[in-house]
């Protein structure tokens, strides 16, 4: 088994498809980046102007009452720690007072443009390294090259194994290396431009956290996207299934069937990765004041991490389950 993994690992790192998919989740982070380089590039001349004349039609008018905005802010923060004794409640009263700052366009600091750009690199990152799952099993599949191997390894479920743990592994390095070019780029744009580069511990380790899932999502779409290329064996398939699953599940069911909208994969993934996702399902009851009339709300439901996680990994099982019997009592000719 060891023998047959390092041939299966060697196999991989040789086929261009994984490059080609690696240099297309680098291509998909830099233009995040690109986006990010955008939102903080220093202000115009002309906005620089406009917040100017802003300030100081603002500042003349502080001028005439500052002092009394103050004080009543200071009455309000007064009360609200006399009703709630014990909080240290702050209202911001002695930095009421307008800046220049205030009427320029805002330039997000490194914090704002990785949380707002991870759901955009987790979705790359899913579609990408389930092309690497599929691409690693149909191009071997139609070529033939699969019979030819089983001649040498003719135990088909350690061939599928084995398979299964080169494409994993071959798509891990493709997801690490976007992740990084997405921070560094982002941290290099913020340098550049001056913008904040101080993100607090606590954020740090929840979009760590947050980028780990995304990493795992994908490698779970390499596995789900093996299994389904062994029971499909054309990526032609692999293709109108998905396509078939996001008109059909992701978007159809939840219009027709309300209740089930905590099957599309969509609800789940943003489970696993957000720690929650929820939506609103319509309940009727009959209205005791209107005879024949109802009366309707929309009732919120929660899907939890661990159930986004047991959905989605439920697919992928079914998935490798099903190729592993195709492959097993299928001719590959």
């Amino acid at each position: 088994m060891t023998a047959l993994l390092r041939a299966e690992l060697a196999r991989a790192a040789a086929r261009p498809l994984v490059w080609l998919v690696a240099a297309g989740l680098v291509l998909g982070a830099i233009g995040l980046v690109a986006l990010g380089w955008w939102e903080t590039r220093p202000p115009s001349a002309a906005e620089v102007a406009a917040a100017d004349l802003a300030y100081q039609d603002v500042l003349g008018a502080w001028e005439a009452d500052g002092d009394a905005r103050i004080a009543k802010c200071r009455d309000l923060e007064a009360t609200l720690r006399a009703e709630q004794p014990g909080q240290d409640l702050d209202l911001g009263c002695d930095a009421m007072a307008p800046v220049p700052e205030m009427f320029l366009p805002l330039r997000p600091g490194l914090g704002e443009l990785l949380d707002g750009r991870l759901p955009s690199i987790g979705v790359m990152l899913v579609l990408g390294l389930l092309m690497v799952g599929v691409g690693l099993v149909t191009s071997d599949l139609q070529s033939g090259a699969m019979g030819t191997w089983l001649t040498f390894a003719p135990r088909r479920g350690r061939v599928l194994v084995s398979r299964l743990v080169a494409a994993v592994v071959a798509a891990l390095p493709c997801g690490l290396l976007a992740l990084a070019v997405l921070v560094a780029g982002l941290a290099l744009v913020c340098a550049v431009h001056g913008t904040s580069l101080a993100v607090p511990a606590a954020e740090w380790a929840s979009m760590g956290g947050r980028a780990g899932r995304w990493l795992v999502a994908g490698l779970g779409a390499t596995a789900l996207g093996v299994g389904l290329a062994f029971a499909l064996r054309h990526a032609a398939a692999v293709t109108g299934l998905v396509v078939w699953w996001g008109a059909a599940i992701e978007s159809a069911l939840p219009l027709v069937l309300p209740s089930a909208r905590w099957l599309p994969l969509s609800t789940n993934l943003t489970a696993w990765t957000s720690g929650q996702a929820d939506y609103g399902v319509e309940t009727c009851v009959p209205d005791p004041r209107v005879p024949g009339g109802e009366v309707c709300e929309e009732v919120l439901h929660v899907v939890g991490m661990g159930q986004g996680a047991l959905v989605t990994g439920a697919m992928v099982v079914v998935a490798l389950v099903a190729g592993w019997v195709v492959f097993r009592f299928r001719d590959v000719s």
